[in-house]
């Protein structure tokens, strides 16, 4: 049954385990919502210049100190991927990426590449931004962070769609945005919102993209004043921005004075943010084009320029073409084509400078349209061989982006079968040792009960040895006992008796010597007390049983012998009776007894040995001692000794073993008197 139990312990210790390997998780940080990145713009060399300045000395120092704690190698890190400092941000990244993977930290980790995917953003490497947006969508995948996920998403419909791929881009768009269904006021749902109506391309056929514009515009409102959504800041850069955006789409469906009333509260809230003069311009422009399409601006070339400015100051081409494009238009319409080819020209010059190849496209379908006596064929060709390197652009940017998305999944394909792999070959290692120390462990239980099976056999046969000794001593008492008593009789009914006809018979006779004849009567007095004497010892039982327990341990201690030539002896308390013991105590002290003398002879090492018995008012010890080596902390571990103790437990007696290395040891078992 304890074979048994055993086994079955094991068995739950091993699908413990097994369990618990399986279902062990690691702690992952806690995402918060990138807002900078949200409403991100796009810096001067002289900014990046400055942020590197103020964050390169706790960079460095960061990195040299062997105490880099995990907060500080991160608030660093969103600083510098604004800077300039390659170098400085790259090994910052690294540092937080080791720490990331060590500390199995996917959320973390996913984070980090977002802030690589912006540094590349920042530096216009598309291609790299939507590589690290893809490393970072598979770690929020890992981490079950739903919320980074939808965000990472987004991000990557935002790039895609100012790439020019925005089939592409709704895709990505729509996944986010089932993934925030839950959360209609976090940031990045009602951003996602805006981004959606972008990919409307007729306005009066599709209503539906103005009102969600609308209906965002009335969530973000809600929070005005709580700012629980955003800061207030940002919730004032948020707000200017998208009422810019309502302005854009009123604009284009020509209801010019709703144009101009959100173009003014956009900027209204703009004053009141921090945000950058990039959205002044923007919401300068639109608002005085509302203003000049109604006939109430005057000065709006004048206007124009203060956005242009702006735009050359922040170096941005991108949109200071289209303000080119907007003062060209106007003048255009006031007949000016000298003013209007001049404009179109500096708007050609940029887009050529900075490879714009969309907006160059544009540009010379205007010079064409409204200036086709300007070297007309050199245009046609021009536009021909552009919108051909457009196309192929176009091509080979989106097969880079497909390139990458196709990479990632087969790396993360690759990453889950590798996962994969790993765990089994980590199960099956862990069953195959499992099951060897199973085997080992039952192969050792079953030599232990295989052991204690002939322990305890032997134990049986000792003792049906020893009832047998016992039931031989006694008869070999009872004969010798028998055979006494009957002596006795004889010589007390016949030899005493004749005696005392003779000494009767003799005290009769006459005889002249009467000294001889007192003495023959005294012989025969004499004689016949002796005789008596004689007969009375031969019948005193009691003597001879009160030696048999005695006599059996005498002979076990006379027959003890070993190759140290251990010194046995045995001693006894005067007028000590043995025989008030029960056949079941004789013969589990006998072999208690015993038991104690084969460790002597087998371990001990001892030069001298004694059996004490003896008494006190309330027990009767028996004591073996020896001066050898001692058995020190393996008392508990031999079967010879546990046999010992549960044979004491057998009739209600003490066995106490007292053992010190090099000491002797020292047996003592204690009966009740």
């Amino acid at each position: 049954m304890t074979y048994k139990k055993r086994l079955y312990s094991l068995y739950l210790l091993v699908s413990s385990l097994l369990l618990l390997s399986s279902s062990c998780q690691h702690k992952q940080s806690q995402h918060q919502t990138d807002l900078d990145n949200l409403y991100a713009f796009k810096r001067t060399t002289v900014q990046k210049d400055s942020i590197s300045k103020k964050y390169e000395a706790a960079v460095a120092a960061l990195l040299q100190s062997k105490d880099q704690p995990r907060e500080e190698v991160d608030r660093l890190l969103d600083r510098m991927r604004w800077s300039s400092n390659t170098n400085a941000f790259f090994a910052l990244s690294d540092l937080a990426e080791k720490q990331a993977v060590k500390q199995k930290d996917y959320t973390r980790l996913a984070d980090i590449y977002e802030n690589i995917a912006v540094f590349y953003h920042d530096n216009q490497q598309l291609d790299s931004v939507y590589a690290y947006y893809l490393k970072a969508e598979r770690f929020y995948g890992k981490s079950g962070d739903s919320l980074g996920l939808a965000e990472n998403i987004y991000y990557q419909a935002r790039l895609l769609y100012e790439v020019g791929f925005h089939k592409e881009s709704e895709n990505k768009l729509y996944q986010a945005l089932k993934l925030l269904k839950k959360t209609p006021d976090h940031p990045i749902h009602i951003e996602a919102n805006q981004l959606k109506t972008f990919y409307t391309t007729d306005l009066f056929n599709n209503p539906q993209a103005l009102q969600t514009m609308l209906e965002t515009y009335e969530t973000l409102k809600k929070d005005e004043g709580r700012y629980a959504t955003l800061p207030e800041k940002k919730y004032n850069m948020a707000m200017s921005n998208l009422l810019g955006n309502i302005a854009l789409y009123y604009e284009e469906l020509n209801q010019l004075e709703k144009a101009e009333t959100f173009a003014l509260q956009a900027l209204e809230y703009y004053h009141k943010s921090s945000a950058p003069k990039q959205l002044f311009a923007h919401l300068h422009t639109t608002y005085h084009l509302t203003r000049y399409q109604q006939g109430k601006e005057e000065d709006i070339i004048a206007r124009l320029l203060e956005s242009y400015e702006i735009y050359n100051k922040l170096n941005h081409p991108f949109y200071s073409v289209d303000i080119c494009g907007h003062i060209a238009d106007i003048y255009l319409d006031l007949g000016q084509r000298s003013a209007s080819l001049h404009w179109l020209k500096k708007a050609y010059d940029l887009t050529d400078e900075n490879n714009l190849y969309t907006k160059k496209k544009a540009i010379l379908q205007k010079l064409l349209l409204f200036h086709a006596d300007q070297q007309t064929a050199e245009l046609i060709k021009e536009f021909v061989d552009l919108s051909a390197l457009l196309e192929d652009t176009h091509l080979e940017t989106k097969g880079k982006f497909a390139k990458i998305e196709y990479n990632s999944f087969l790396l993360e394909q690759e990453n889950e079968t590798l996962k994969q792999k790993i765990y089994l070959i980590y199960l099956s290692a862990f069953i195959v040792i499992g099951s060897l120390l199973f085997f080992l462990l039952w192969f050792r239980l079953k030599s232990k009960n295989r052991e204690l099976i002939h322990t305890n056999s032997e134990k049986s046969k000792n003792e049906r040895i020893l009832n047998l000794l016992i039931e031989n001593n006694t008869i070999e008492n009872d004969t010798i006992l028998k055979e006494r008593n009957r002596i006795a009789k004889d010589l007390h009914d016949g030899v005493i008796n004749s005696i005392f006809t003779l000494r009767f018979n003799t005290q009769l006779l006459e005889i002249p010597n009467k000294t001889l004849k007192s003495m023959l009567v005294d012989e025969l007095v004499n004689l016949e007390n002796t005789i008596r004497e004689i007969s009375h010892s031969f019948s005193q039982k009691n003597r001879f049983q009160n030696k048999s327990f005695e006599n059996l341990l005498s002979e076990l201690v006379n027959k003890q012998k070993n190759k140290n030539k251990t010194v046995f002896s045995f001693s006894i308390e005067n007028q000590l009776c043995l025989e008030q013991l029960t056949t079941l105590q004789k013969v589990n002290i006998y072999q208690i007894i015993q038991e104690a003398f084969q460790n002597v002879n087998k371990h001990a090492q001892a030069s001298s040995c004694q059996l004490r018995v003896y008494t006190d008012a309330y027990h009767l010890y028996f004591e073996v001692k020896d001066n050898g080596l001692g058995i020190g902390k393996s008392i508990h571990r031999g079967i010879g000794l546990t046999n010992m103790k549960e044979r004491a437990e057998l009739i209600d007696a003490v066995l106490q073993i007292h053992s010190n290395p090099k000491q002797g040891t020292t047996i003592l078992l204690q009966l009740d008197n």
